[in-house]
């Protein structure tokens, strides 16, 4: 099972996951490809980083506000939670794995640039670069978890 607890431990991640599409060896689970699973994940840290003008519906709200002190807790995200077929962070129909490994690499470069995240979440509210941090790095986590390949944990 993945666990990251720092941006070079989902760089770690992603060196593999390179290494085995390289191969031709990566197989994903789930709905979408490799390349929009990095998308996907690239996009939450984007939305930190430069904001967004998307708009969530008052549950959606009232969901974020109920229970952004257990996201900010755990350890992990559970998967099931389905977007709206509108929403911005869905990934792009037919973007490929190197497509989504860039825009991932990107923004990770940017991090380690010392860009901070501090945009307001239209999900979680207000947050700190610290807990912005920690929600992507579990929500990377559990969508690499859908990318397999020999000798993946």
């Amino acid at each position: 099972m993945l666990s990251f607890h720092c941006t070079m431990c989902l760089k770690s991640e992603l060196d593999r996951v390179q290494l085995a599409s390289d191969s031709g060896v990566i197989v994903t689970t789930g709905n979408w490809n490799a390349g929009q699973i990095l998308e996907h994940c690239a996009k939450l840290f984007e939305v930190g980083l430069d904001g967004t003008e998307e708009k969530l519906g008052a549950f959606a709200r009232l969901f974020g506000f109920l229970f952004r002190g257990m996201i900010f807790r755990a350890s992990s995200m559970r998967a099931g939670y389905q977007l709206p077929k509108d929403a911005k962070l869905l990934p792009s129909d037919g973007v490929t794995f190197e497509q989504g490994m860039q825009r991932m690499r990107l923004v990770l470069g940017r991090l380690d640039n010392g860009a901070l995240m501090t945009k307001r979440s239209p999900f979680l509210g207000a947050m700190t670069h610290a807990k912005w941090m920690h929600v992507n790095l579990i929500h990377s986590q559990l969508h690499l978890g859908f990318i397999t390949y020999p000798g993946a944990r």
